[in-house]
């Protein structure tokens, strides 16, 4: 695969306890998510032609809020564009509560981006 992957671990890299949609609202938000940490290094791999792989096990739980404003964020407020988010982000789940969360983020990037 050309250029790098980067693997952001939700539970390790930002929070155990993802927290609502506004960082306004309180810590750990998906909004704080998608700027901090989710939106930089999809910036660079659309630059560097990788993919960014992001772990949602190991978190206690994801509000669909924070899924909402994390995911669906990228196409609404940053301007990324649905295909070229299926090109370079990975959404990785194990467990099987897990990937109905995955599925869900997916569900708001297509809503996001007029595909629902």
């Amino acid at each position: 695969m050309a250029g790098f992957t980067h693997t952001i671990d939700v539970s390790r890299d930002f929070s155990r306890v993802p927290g609502g949609r506004f960082a306004r609202l309180g810590p750990h938000s998906g909004e704080e998510f998608r700027r901090r940490v989710l939106t930089p290094a999809l910036q660079r791999a659309r630059l560097q032609g990788g993919k960014v792989v992001v772990k949602l096990d190991g978190a206690v739980g994801y509000p669909v809020s924070f899924l909402e404003e994390a995911f669906g964020g990228l196409v609404r407020a940053d301007g990324f564009q649905l295909e070229e988010l299926k090109a370079m982000l990975v959404l990785e789940a194990k467990a099987q509560r897990f990937q109905v969360r995955r599925d869900l983020a997916w569900s708001y990037i297509n809503a996001a981006a007029g595909q629902a």
